[in-house]
């Protein structure tokens, strides 16, 4: 008998894979109306990321196989753009473009947000420039693309243009712009920024991030009182003054001039309020301990972080304990934390350091030897590894190791010239 005539090749349906997808993961996301766009557009707004990552495939599947999912619409394209990076959009801009969607103002934003959010604010003001309709929201996204660049005075050049534009300003837009008055440290527009605010926005109080923004911008232009009272009236008005973000923004504004006392007392009194810290907010404080020399407040706070609130302690907060500790000469127990089990994450260059030079300071070579060996593994040609080490050996009168350690600079291209400070070699 001759074989059986070959099946016909057939292409995949981007419906079924992400109909399929959305079973396995999550049944309760399933659209009412289970059509290729509405499918899409729950896979994109999904919280598990596995099923964002296959949303631009089944996108592109579609455009390839048109009669296997149907008519494609703007709705479809805004939904993919929702998690989209810039160099993903590019392709979805220049189908938009093709398919005459850039008339669609919502198209257009998404495409805006997709770059502002990449940080190419030339690409979402270019966008934006061309457009023929736009809005408030449109000009939000090019706002965050200068935000995300740390493009300040562009900013403020462009939000000046929204009532030239007839576009109003939100609390996204003024918070956007106050934190460029804060970056810029400029006062004076600062403040005229919260008065247009409450003129044009009004309810300042409810909206926690430009609050947060007020009390950060005041802090930056050395205006610590008037950043407290923006977050006395917060709370006075009983609007989001017991929200962990603006709580956060204080204890920062606090600690960036140094009063680290009134930064514990703030946190304390929070606590005791019932507000629950965040990463965040307990990093502020662990950043006064450090400075403050409260060490058994700070191995304090720092426990509190898994025992009492089931957070996972980050690099930041172990380097910044064995920071604290290494400044109260408590090397021993500094080197206990950093290389305990449950530490997670690598710690950077200057953790290690930091552990060293207490060493050197009082005098423990075993555990700075150690310490240095971390460090020259992290940075080999780092000359102030080098120079701590030198200094450890020298005050234990470790002359012989000290040689040794000559030949590892050696070896590694470093050579330390007289009154001066280490070079490498050939660079």
């Amino acid at each position: 008998m001759p074989p059986p005539p070959p099946r016909p090749h057939l292409a995949p349906n981007p419906a079924a894979i992400i109909h399929t997808a959305l079973l396995k993961s999550s049944p309760a996301s399933l659209p009412p109306r289970l059509s290729f766009n509405s499918l899409l557009a729950a896979a994109a707004s999904s919280p598990h990321p596995r099923l964002r990552t296959i949303v631009l495939p089944a996108l592109a599947l579609a455009h390839r196989c048109p009669a296997a999912a149907g008519p494609l619409d703007s709705y479809v394209l805004c939904s993919a753009l929702r998690h989209a990076s810039a160099p993903e959009a590019e392709p979805l801009h220049a189908h938009a473009a093709k398919s005459g969607w850039l008339g669609s103002v919502f198209v257009s934003c998404a495409i805006a947000a997709a770059y502002g959010g990449s940080g190419r604010f030339l690409d979402a003001r270019r966008l934006f420039d061309e457009s023929p309709v736009r809005n408030a929201v449109f000009g939000n996204a090019v706002l965050a693309g200068y935000v995300n660049a740390g493009k300040w005075a562009p900013l403020l050049a462009f939000a000046r243009r929204f009532s030239e534009l007839r576009l109003k300003a939100d609390g996204y837009t003024m918070t956007a712009v106050v934190r460029a008055c804060g970056e810029l440290a400029d006062a004076d527009l600062g403040g005229q920024a919260h008065g247009h605010a409450i003129r044009r926005v009004g309810a300042v109080e409810s909206d926690v991030f430009l609050t947060s923004a007020l009390v950060d911008m005041y802090a930056k232009c050395g205006l610590v009182s008037h950043a407290k009272r923006v977050f006395d009236l917060a709370q006075q008005m009983n609007a989001v003054g017991i929200d962990v973000v603006l709580w956060t923004a204080l204890l920062n504004a606090y600690g960036r001039h140094g009063m680290c006392k009134e930064v514990i007392q703030i946190y304390d009194r929070m606590v005791a309020s019932g507000v629950r810290p965040d990463e965040l907010t307990i990093l502020a404080v662990l950043s006064a301990c450090q400075h403050a020399g409260e060490v058994v407040k700070g191995l304090h706070y720092f426990e509190s972080i898994h025992e009492d609130y089931g957070l996972t302690p980050t690099p930041d907060h172990y380097s910044c304990v064995v920071s604290m500790l290494c400044r109260a000469g408590m090397v021993i127990k500094a080197w206990e934390i950093v290389t305990s089990k449950g530490c997670g994450g690598e710690f950077g260059i200057s953790t290690w350091v930091a552990l060293l030079s207490a060493c050197c300071d009082c005098g423990n070579v075993e555990l700075g030897r150690m310490a240095a060996q971390r460090a020259i593994k992290l940075e080999p040609n780092n000359g102030t590894i080098y120079v701590e080490l030198s200094n450890l050996y020298a005050r234990a009168g470790l002359w012989g190791e000290i040689d040794q350690l000559r030949e590892l600079m050696k070896d590694n291209g470093l050579e330390k010239d007289a009154g001066l400070t280490w070079v490498e070699l050939g660079s």
